[in-house]
């Protein structure tokens, strides 16, 4: 399968998979799930599921494509965009246009066309020669996000991208 096909497929992926991943913590609410996915409906929160969806197809394409050496380092640097990316548009969505944080719609276009376009970045960045201080780069990133995250998830800043509006709340609550 050619590099683009896979980047196109891995984009759907990673959406399906995100929105799997949305629900992981409502269905099995514990400790541990609580770490990695979110645990309500505040714009960080869901980094969560786009650094999982991200590290999930980084590792398929580290495992099956031997010769994509820089999956794990690409896969990193494009969930990091992409969250960023995420946030830059739904905060100013949310808050100052439709003054909600409860459309769908609009959630899952914004959150759709980020991923395309950080698979695109992901795509460019597989095309640079293999560096393996940077797939080591990448592991400790991916570590440190996580921990960051779950950190965050239990001492939220008192600011609006970590309050969940549907149920009054910063964090786990």
């Amino acid at each position: 399968m050619t590099l683009k096909k896979w980047k196109i497929i891995s984009a759907l992926g990673i959406f399906l998979l995100s929105s799997l991943f949305h629900f992981i913590y409502v269905w099995f609410p514990n400790f541990f799930t609580s770490l990695i996915f979110p645990v309500n409906e505040s714009i960080w929160e869901h980094n969560k599921i786009i650094i999982g969806g991200f590290l999930v197809f980084a590792l398929i394409e580290k495992l099956y494509y031997k010769k994509r050496k820089n999956a794990l380092f690409a896969g990193f640097i494009s969930s990091i965009f992409c969250a960023l990316l995420v946030m830059v548009i739904f905060t100013p969505v949310y808050f100052l246009i439709l003054k909600t944080q409860d459309n769908i719609f609009v959630t899952f276009i914004i959150f759709f066309i980020a991923i395309l376009i950080s698979e695109y970045v992901n795509y460019k960045l597989l095309l640079k020669d293999y560096n393996p201080i940077l797939e080591k780069i990448a592991v400790i990133g991916f570590i440190l996000v996580f921990i960051i995250n779950a950190i965050l998830t239990y001492n939220p800043l008192p600011i609006g991208i970590f309050y969940d509006y549907n149920k009054n709340i910063y964090g786990i609550g």
